[in-house]
């Protein structure tokens, strides 16, 4: 069993699960652009940027309209950087940061560039020590941090803010209501392989069927130029399938031939 990206622990929404195989599949996924909704708390900062952090810092921001909050959201939206917080799971000097963290550990970070689509912010939908809470969406690209986008925004609006709530409602077209609670996974239908990869099918990865007597070279790993004649980009990739219908490998385009890069050991419908 293996799954595509993290949750934070007080996050709640999809998180993308391969059992078997399929696991392999996995790598195609990570990429998939997400979308959330949370809630901005502003005159407060906390060590993990959200709610389940420490108070650090407080600002008085009762007189802060929606309208400037909209507008401050506004700036985010495009190709931005970030900083990724301390708390987050990637690596630095081969340690998770969230390790050195806990740990009473700060150590510098490199932004990393991110795409923010949408950042919609809603309603005051609470307060808190007469600061307004905020509902937003936000819709961006792998490797987003929103609690990150949370707190700068406080920033930007001349204070201090955290996340709260935070639930992720899509990983690309994978949307809650079309998932299952883990409680009943056992009962769930699961997508199939092919069912699952056809949410990656557009421009720079499509399916493609083979007959027979290829399906054989490719369940070798050869590398061939004749998977139905298809044109092709250097770097892009095609799914392929057999005559059942059942995904046999994923290929990538390189400059002299159509190679294999993950072959499934035995057919996955």
């Amino acid at each position: 069993m293996g799954h595509s990206g993290t949750l934070d622990p007080d996050a709640t929404g999809v998180l993308i699960v391969a059992l078997g195989n399929a696991t392999r599949l996995l790598q195609f996924l990570g990429d998939l652009p997400k979308t959330y909704s949370g809630e901005v708390v502003f005159g407060t900062a906390t060590s993990t940027l959200d709610a389940s952090g420490e108070v650090t810092a407080t600002s008085d921001m009762s007189t802060l309209t929606i309208e400037r909050v909209r507008k401050a959201a506004e700036s985010f939206v495009g190709d931005i950087t970030q900083i990724p917080p301390m708390v987050s799971a990637i690596k630095v000097g081969g340690r998770r940061l969230h390790e050195i963290a806990r740990e009473g550990g700060e150590v510098e970070r490199a932004p990393r560039p991110v795409t923010i689509h949408r950042y919609v912010v809603g309603d005051v939908v609470d307060r808190v020590d007469g600061n307004p809470v905020v509902a937003i969406e936000v819709s961006c690209s792998s490797g987003t941090y929103v609690r990150t986008l949370a707190a700068d925004l406080g920033a930007a609006l001349g204070g201090f803010a955290h996340l709260r709530r935070l639930r992720r409602r899509a990983i690309g077209d994978f949307v809650v209501g079309a998932t299952h609670d883990p409680a009943s996974i056992d009962s769930a239908p699961l997508q199939t392989a092919v069912a699952v990869m056809a949410h990656l099918d557009g421009v720079n990865i499509a399916m493609v069927a083979v007959d027979a007597d290829t399906a054989v070279k490719v369940r070798n790993g050869r590398a061939f130029d004749e998977l139905g004649a298809i044109d092709g980009r250097e770097g892009e990739r095609r799914i392929v399938l057999n005559e059942k219908n059942e995904l046999i490998a994923v290929y990538r385009r390189a400059v002299d031939a159509w190679r294999a890069e993950v072959v499934m050991p035995s057919a996955l419908a």
